[in-house]
């Protein structure tokens, strides 16, 4: 491929080509974004395109210098591996030494440095001597998750390059194309950033079932039952449910009220959910609009909560109460709460 077959990162490719296009090309960069944004992948068609035999905007894909590189075997475009969970000082000492000597005629070294967020102290202040002193015609791209966790030092010396989530459409498409259950591939497009986040999700064997608890929960909460309270410690906390599991259940039921609403407003947009017609028809007959506005808010507000040293069991709680106070016609706790609309 090259880097016009990147898919969902426009505005990136489009800097990346004028930069070729231009004589712009910037010794060191920081390629930024989710997982599975395609940041390794750009660097790498990148890559080629600096280094191919049919000079222009773009790699040729077909020239020996293309096909090494797709390959994995050129010698002057280096992706090293981590020693263990950090990029030591000894591990850039060595990209120094190689990097010492000058290339051959035509070609521009390219070091593509995964997880640059976990370097070393040590370690960053070599690198910053390298970006600042290059030895040969190289070029140097940082690709991180974490962009805040680079060293400030580090990070002037590199042009910034943001990588976007790619839109729920293009993750849905990429999932149907793996043969991925169309149901399944819209709402984990819709929870994810990349297609590999997605594909954690939907290859989770209780990620379906999951799904439907959730949806059956918010029904039970709609109804004013006290089930769905008690439920937060019997059902979703009885097991060893980490933080990410309880983000996943208030991330499904944003977009399931999400959905709701769009129910009640008439909107022609699909449903997220698009294989529980009956189900979002039922629910969203039980709700007001300003009861599902106050159940979104809700949500959204554990979402943050979740995010500090607090109790899940007391968010989860808080949550379902903050939903059920949201009714507009509260007859009693002990019987469906009566709603217009």
């Amino acid at each position: 491929m090259s880097l016009k077959e990147v898919a969902g990162q426009e505005r990136v490719i489009r800097l990346l080509k004028n930069a070729l296009k231009n004589q712009r090309v910037a010794h060191a960069y920081c390629f930024c974004g989710p997982e599975g944004t395609g940041k390794e992948k750009t660097a790498i068609e990148w890559a080629k395109a600096l280094n191919c035999e049919q000079p222009g905007d773009d790699a040729c894909d077909r020239c020996r210098s293309c096909r090494r590189i797709s390959h994995g075997n050129h010698p002057d475009v280096i992706l090293p591996e981590r020693d263990g969970q950090t990029i030591g000082i000894g591990q850039i000492r060595e990209l120094q030494r190689r990097f010492s000597y000058s290339p051959p005629a035509g070609t521009t070294r390219v070091l593509i440095l995964r997880h640059a967020e976990t370097l070393t102290l040590q370690a960053a202040n070599s690198l910053l001597k390298f970006l600042e002193e290059p030895a040969s015609r190289w070029v140097a791209i940082l690709l991180t998750e974490n962009v805040h966790n680079l060293p400030p030092t580090v990070l002037s010396r590199c042009q910034l390059i943001r990588f976007q989530p790619l839109h729920p459409r293009r993750i849905e498409a990429a999932l149907i194309e793996e043969s991925v259950n169309p149901g399944a591939a819209r709402v984990a497009a819709h929870l994810s950033s990349s297609v590999s986040e997605a594909r954690r999700l939907v290859e989770r064997d209780e990620f379906a079932p999951f799904c439907e608890r959730v949806i059956k929960w918010i029904g039970d909460i709609v109804s004013g039952k006290l089930d769905p309270f008690v439920e937060v410690q019997t059902e979703w906390l009885a097991r060893d449910t980490d933080r990410e599991d309880i983000q996943l259940l208030l991330g499904l039921a944003l977009l399931w009220l999400r959905d709701l609403q769009h129910r009640q407003l008439g909107m022609e947009e699909p449903p997220v959910f698009s294989e529980n017609d009956d189900s979002l028809r039922r629910q969203a007959s039980k709700w007001t609009h300003s009861g599902l506005l106050n159940a979104m808010d809700a949500v959204i507000q554990a979402q943050k909560a979740l995010t500090g040293p607090v109790q899940p069991q007391a968010v989860l709680e808080q949550m379902v109460l903050a939903m059920q106070g949201g009714f507009d016609h509260v007859v009693s706790r002990g019987r469906p709460f009566q709603t217009s609309g």
